[in-house]
């Protein structure tokens, strides 16, 4: 589970933060700090993999180079950082660390631009996670994982997971979203070798697999829709499980 870290004196900012995310429904678990110099340090310790940083480099007897550099001491956990700063001349500091911060946000009205940078890290790392549950999910089939089909069909249930509206009308939803991966490419040649791929993984995979994991009758056709929105429906519950929305209260460290 992604966790969001926020290194800010102004409590009453890092509350409406978490109110602005929660309402928003950003799936992470959300973890605050109200800054003491002297600990922020031993949570920095604690940060994992895609975790995300929000450190506001103006903190009060807190260095925001000291504490991007004990970050980054750690060379195998690589978080998320989105500086927050008033100050955007110190062109030096932002050079030198230009490739460990992810964004760097400047002062007054930064709420909503932090919410939408919070909301791309998401959607890409969530990209990532759901393409590795695809892959595993499809290797319950006989399915080359080379071809062109292959491809459309993975890229097709990631989006799917991601948005369930687009699989409504999958020519003008689903396909044109894949189409934009592969130079526009006709949203027909798309659903055309979909439903060649899907052929072959019919023809190749066991019959009681099919039969058991898609509930198809003897002789049933199986549609790209169909078998999509199996595949959705199948991994909703996991997906779920891995990106909780933790609406918990800010922990207060003075």
């Amino acid at each position: 589970m992604n966790r969001l870290l926020v290194i800010e004196d102004n409590l009453e900012f890092s509350r409406n933060l978490l109110n602005y995310i929660s309402k928003q429904n950003k799936k992470m678990q959300l973890w605050s700090l109200s800054i003491d110099g002297n600990k922020v340090f031993k949570h920095l310790e604690n940060l994992e993999e895609g975790d995300i940083v929000i450190l506001d480099l103006g903190i009060p007897n807190l260095s925001g180079l000291q504490t991007i550099e004990k970050i980054i001491q750690n060379k195998d956990i690589k978080p998320y950082i989105i500086a927050i700063s008033a100050n955007m001349q110190n062109t030096e500091f932002i050079n030198k660390y230009k490739s460990y911060i992810y964004s760097i946000i400047e002062r007054p009205h930064i709420l909503k631009r932090i919410v939408a940078t919070i909301e791309e890290i998401m959607s890409y790392l969530n990209k990532n996670s759901y393409e590795q549950l695809v892959r595993k999910e499809l290797e319950k089939f006989e399915v080359n994982p080379i071809t062109i089909g292959y491809h459309y069909i993975l890229e097709s249930i990631v989006y799917a997971l991601e948005d369930e509206e687009l699989t409504k009308n999958m020519r003008e939803g689903l396909y044109k979203k894949v189409s934009q991966n592969y130079n526009n490419v006709t949203e027909y040649n798309i659903k055309w070798t979909i439903e060649k791929s899907i052929e072959s993984i019919r023809r190749y995979t066991s019959e009681k697999i099919m039969n058991t994991y898609f509930n198809l009758k003897r002789k049933e056709s199986l549609t790209p829709k169909l078998f999509i929105t199996t595949i959705v429906y199948n991994l909703k519950d996991y997906k779920d499980k891995q990106v909780v929305i933790n609406k918990k209260e800010l922990i207060t460290v003075r």
